[in-house]
């Protein structure tokens, strides 16, 4: 048969978990996975003579795993290395609530003990760190830890083999011992990959330095983003792109001591502007997802029923840009990557390899015939995530893939770089925009918390700018580099993946946070102000009340702004962040609400500079939603979300709806309604409310005229254009004002 090529590309990436340069790493995930990942996929090629490898580091954690081999800590390590006597309450709390992250099918259900000790934490339904010992908070810490140390290791440290079979009653030594074990293999990571590369049994490529979305740096003129509503105007910053290239190149030789050929785009994303960045720095080769290949060919690529390409012709071929500076690039098969992070994990491990193996046979047979001898099958994803879903943390299933990928002699697996070298490539031209999910940059942008995160980005390089501008002196160099750093931290993809929808993790708070924590570093550094906006979370910066009202309110609807007026002071609070997103699309700025004996009362500040209140052709709403469990009929919004992102709280049904429309002159009289049978709703006259506008709208609602049951009035508002939803407040649970 004649011989395939294969690249298998497994891709390594942790963010920056230090909210500063010398700060401890607020999440444990590059400890972790150091000790269970990335070596023990490392040293598989000595058991397989004549396997190749190829792997990719992002720089951030090549520079964290530095960081750690130096002795940086985390929370999770400082508690575990503490003495039993000086472990606090608080320490305990946040065991109970850290130390169970972890797969349970896989990383916990093969010791019975740490089974017992994680059943008993999931069975409780309030916290109470008395329903633990001293030495069961101990036993949690060690299981925990010692779960994440690949069980390969135990053939190169023989106190492993006494601690993981040990389960229970670990001493104060016994959790020393693990992190002593954690900490040698840290430190051996970079030095065996080196060496490893030196003698060609694998290559190492590395990716743009704090992992950027390249596409959207250089440009959000992008087909690819569909909503573009809070996004920066005219935001490019092609500058950063580059230097974060040529970060992670100084980055590579410091480690490697040569530069690398190879640049795995972050997530995959791709423009043909950051493919002519790299190959300006000199970067030889990047693979990016059969998608991009397919949308820029305009051929869809045919499976059967089994998931195998009908031709495989086109996909597995090397090509190159076809341009002034061009580069090569692999496409890898979307397919093996779906099937390893998502498909194999819930399989028995050797019949999932027979099964990649006998589909990399099928595409070989397919091309049997082909005047080409210089195909190759790609198979690139994440190397790391994925096997905690597998058996053995996937020993089992990449054992038994590289011996029968290694046996076969019609199978040559390749480094990249030296396959790119001696085989010619075909011209690609027009090459379109996305990344490997869905071909599109919506995972990173175009929904509404994301498109935030990117204005708060561009507001902060804006000052960051002006600030150079003005102080462009030896003087002020280095704290300019400083803050410098902190920017493009923030620009990692990170951030933008967990905010908003549709992704979701324990430790979003901290993801908030540390986003944040950057921007807010860049003001601390220069020694400027912190704007107020970063200084509140920006997924729940219009969600809750910032506070509940203290007593009465009697105001006169007579929309003062004089900040000494006193009619409102008593009044409960909806804070919207006075930040850049304010002066771009929001319509409110702030909510007051409040009330009397016979009225509720609302204060709305509206953003005169919003693009929606320069525009005649736009009709801006606010309804407020009533809900009262004694009524009989319930009916749904009905203002239309503007995507599949729903806000938690509209799918509730509510009893009554007070709405009225407004623009940059004028108000809508109020209008009533109120729920009847088959989810609709009934209008009917307001009797004793008001509102008034000017610049400020004030409204009163009568009780009356509600006829609520109860004294607990439940409510949410919506902000809504031509009947579209800008924002709901709140966005999860009813705000609950008590009629006393």
């Amino acid at each position: 048969m004649k011989q395939i090529n294969l690249a298998f590309i497994w891709h390594f990436h942790q963010p920056s978990y230090q909210k500063e340069q010398n700060s401890d790493f607020l999440l444990p995930w590059v400890r972790l996975h150091a000790s269970k990942d990335y070596l023990d996929m490392l040293k598989k090629i000595d058991n397989y003579p004549g396997l190749k490898l190829n792997f990719n580091f992002s720089p951030v954690l090549l520079a964290s795993l530095q960081n750690y081999a130096n002795g940086a800590m985390d929370k999770h390590l400082k508690i575990l290395l503490k003495p039993e006597e000086e472990i606090t309450d608080d320490d305990k709390i946040f065991i109970l609530n850290n130390y169970f992250d972890l797969n349970y099918k896989n990383m916990v259900l093969n010791r019975p003990y740490f089974t017992e000790l994680y059943n008993k934490r999931a069975s409780l339904n309030e916290l109470n760190i008395d329903d633990f010992t001293i030495q069961e908070y101990c036993d949690i810490m060690a299981n925990f830890t010692i779960s994440w140390v690949d069980k390969t290791f135990v053939y190169e440290y023989p106190e492993l083999k006494y601690l993981l079979g040990k389960e229970r009653n670990y001493t104060f030594g016994d959790r020393k011992n693990i992190y002593e074990i954690q900490l040698d293999i840290i430190k051996r990571i970079l030095v065996e990959y080196k060496k490893y590369q030196d003698e060609n049994k694998v290559e190492v490529s590395t990716s743009p330095y704090y992992h950027p979305i390249l596409p959207l740096l250089i440009d959000f003129k992008n087909k690819e983003i569909k909503d573009f509503e809070n996004l920066p105007q005219n935001f490019s910053i092609v500058d950063d792109a580059k230097l974060q290239i040529e970060l992670a190149i100084q980055k590579y030789n410091e480690i490697f001591g040569k530069k690398p050929k190879g640049m795995w785009l972050s997530e995959q994303c791709v423009c043909q502007n950051s493919l002519e960045l790299l190959s300006q720095q000199g970067i030889k080769w990047s693979v990016l997802d059969e998608g991009i290949l397919s949308k820029t060919i305009k051929k869809e690529f045919i499976r059967d029923f089994e998931g195998n390409l009908e031709n495989p012709f086109e996909l597995d071929i090397p090509y190159k840009t076809k341009s002034k500076n061009s580069i090569n690039l692999l496409f890898a098969d979307s397919l093996f990557a779906n099937l390893l992070n998502f498909g194999y994990g819930n399989y028995d491990s050797k019949l999932a390899a027979n099964d990649l193996y006998d589909k990399i046979k099928v595409i070989q047979s397919k091309l049997q015939n082909s005047p080409n001898d210089n195909h190759i099958i790609t198979i690139a994803l994440d190397g790391e995530n994925c096997w905690e879903t597998y058996q053995n943390d996937g020993n089992d299933f990449l054992d038994c893939l590289y011996e029968l990928i290694n046996s076969d002699e019609s199978i040559k697996t390749v480094c990249i770089a030296d396959y790119m070298e001696n085989n010619r490539a075909q011209n690609l031209d027009n090459l379109k925009s996305g990344s490997w999910i869905n071909r599109n940059f919506d995972l990173w942008i175009g929904e509404a918390t994301k498109n935030v995160a990117w204005l708060y980005l561009s507001s902060v390089i804006a000052d960051f700018e002006k600030f150079k501008k003005e102080n462009n002196s030896k003087e002020f160099f280095e704290k300019i580099q400083e803050a410098k750093k902190e920017l493009l931290i923030a620009q990692g993809s990170d951030w933008y993946w967990w905010y908003g929808e549709p992704n979701t993790s324990k430790n979003d708070e901290i993801f908030d946070y540390l986003f944040r924590n950057h921007l807010m570093n860049v003001y601390k550094i220069l020694e400027l102000e912190v704007p107020q906006y970063l200084e509140h979370p920006l997924s729940d910066n219009a969600t809750r009340p910032l506070r509940n009202p203290v007593g009465k309110i009697y105001p006169t609807l007579c929309c003062d702004i004089d900040d000494n007026n006193d009619e409102w002071k008593n009044a409960g609070c909806i804070f919207v962040p006075d930040g850049p997103t304010s002066n771009v699309s929001r319509l409110i700025k702030n909510i007051h609400f409040g009330n009397d004996e016979k009225n509720i009362y609302f204060r709305f500040e509206i953003n005169k500079n919003s693009i929606k209140m320069a525009n005649d052709n736009i009709e801006n709403q606010i309804a407020i939603y009533f809900a009262d469990e004694t009524n009989s009929y319930y009916s749904p919004i009905r203002f239309v979300n503007k995507n599949e992102n729903i806000y938690p709280i509209i799918k509730n049904r509510f009893t009554r709806e007070v709405r009225f429309v407004f623009d940059n002159k004028k108000v809508s009289r109020l209008f009533f309604n109120k729920a009847c049978s088959y989810g609709l709703w009934a209008q009917t006259k307001l009797k004793g409310s008001e509102i008034a506008y000017n610049g400020i709208i004030e409204m009163k609602i009568s009780l009356e005229d509600l006829k609520l049951q109860r004294n607990n009035i439940s409510f949410c508002i919506i902000d809504a254009t031509n009947e579209l939803i800008n924002e709901v407040y709140p966005q999860d649970v009813l705000i609950n004002l008590n009629i006393d």
